[in-house]
């Protein structure tokens, strides 16, 4: 329903079968790009144990030294998904928003979250101070059942520490749909 701006006509019942904003072609331009989108991520001992409380994790290791040393740590790790929290806006440079740096024209209100993947070269530490780095790593369409063409945008954020080493890579995929998906007609 889109209003029509009449005083007699309020809403008017209109098909919308929208694409992004950008064709296939100016998106697969952009792939490769690379924007800086964490800053100052650091590992705080009390977000970790809040986040292990959060997620009803129970292991010790996060929230005890004594327990993660014993478990082979060298101090207090991270959950595996804590890195997602590094996307709040507190360690976003400046500029960078919910889009990440990125134009890739789609409409954020038919933007479904497709797959997130955490491959690690080691633990998050209480301590560590990392910054990320994302790359469009890739974009392609393809026709869905009930949300029409649906557009693909594969996002990597690889995480690195103070020292410049490597600690973990996550990829994501953002869709958008060609139209919302189900409760109207086609």
């Amino acid at each position: 329903i889109i209003p029509v701006g009449s005083a007699n006509v309020l809403f008017q019942h209109v098909k919308v079968t929208a694409m992004p904003s950008k064709s296939i072609e100016e998106l697969n331009h952009i792939i490769s790009k690379t924007n800086r989108t964490v800053e100052n991520f650091e590992i705080e001992r009390g977000k970790v144990a809040e986040f292990a409380r959060a997620i009803h994790d129970p292991a010790k290791i996060y929230i005890n030294e004594k327990a993660a040393q014993e478990a082979g740590y060298k101090t207090i790790p991270a959950p595996p998904t804590f890195a997602r929290t590094s996307y709040f806006p507190r360690y976003r440079p400046e500029g960078i928003d919910y889009d990440l740096g990125f134009d890739l024209g789609f409409d954020r209100s038919r933007v479904v979250h497709g797959e997130q993947k955490y491959e690690y070269t080691r633990p998050l530490y209480v301590g560590d101070v990392l910054v990320g780095d994302t790359t469009l790593e890739d974009v392609h369409q393809r026709e869905g059942s009930d949300g029409g063409t649906m557009t693909f945008a594969v996002l990597r954020t690889d995480f690195t520490d103070e020292d410049g080493e490597h600690v973990l890579s996550a990829s994501n995929t953002r869709i958008e749909t060609g139209r919302a998906i189900g409760g109207g007609s086609k």
